[in-house]
């Protein structure tokens, strides 16, 4: 297979098969007493045919996505604002 780099440069590559030994969760505390958690979940890996100039080790693409929890004091939730009809009727129940 080939991949487009960022730069637009094409390249032989090949998805790597890989098993999950973790994916733990980071946790950040905020001034505000506010606390992320952060945690990266890979979906997919590709090898390509090029190699680090420094290293030597071969190139790799990981796909992921980006999973937040935040979790906030009582002090700083908001609740969200009552709905208003966007239009005259919309939004008004009838029984």
């Amino acid at each position: 297979m080939k991949v487009r780099l960022p730069n637009g440069r094409e390249i032989g590559a090949m998805d790597v098969d890989f098993e999950t030994i973790k994916e733990d969760w980071n946790e950040y505390t905020l001034e505000d007493g506010t606390v992320l958690k952060f945690k990266t979940v890979v979906s997919s890996i590709i090898r390509t045919e090029d190699y680090d100039p420094m290293t030597g080790d071969p190139v790799y693409h990981v796909r992921s996505t980006n999973i937040l929890r935040v979790k906030v004091t009582p002090e700083m939730k908001r609740l969200p604002a009552a709905r208003k009809p966007d239009k005259a009727g919309e939004g008004v129940e009838v029984g």
